[in-house]
């Protein structure tokens, strides 16, 4: 039984790297949190590349912040807006 479980708790850092960037986006089930968990524990340079990506995706959230900041002061004259309007409805 304990081979077993070492078997299914044993991954590669190739079997890993997709969980890392899963974890990212959403919550694990609680059999690959653990496992990435413990392959982090035991693997120095798993560990470097969570954080490493941790970090980039925390820079491009910050630069989508600012970026929805820009678009909210960019506006279109509603004169404009109609005349782009009847050009796509006369395209389709």
């Amino acid at each position: 039984m304990f081979d077993g479980m070492m078997k299914i708790l044993k991954m590669t850092c190739k079997d890993i790297y997709p969980l890392i960037s899963e974890s990212q986006d959403h919550p694990l089930p609680f059999c690959d949190r653990t496992r990435l968990k413990m392959h982090l524990a035991i693997c120095g340079l798993c560990e470097i590349y969570n954080k490493q990506l941790d970090i980039i995706c925390k820079m491009a959230q910050s630069l989508g912040k600012e970026d929805a900041k820009v678009r909210e002061d960019t506006s279109m004259k509603p004169e404009v807006k109609e005349k782009i309007k009847k050009w796509i409805a006369e395209k389709n």
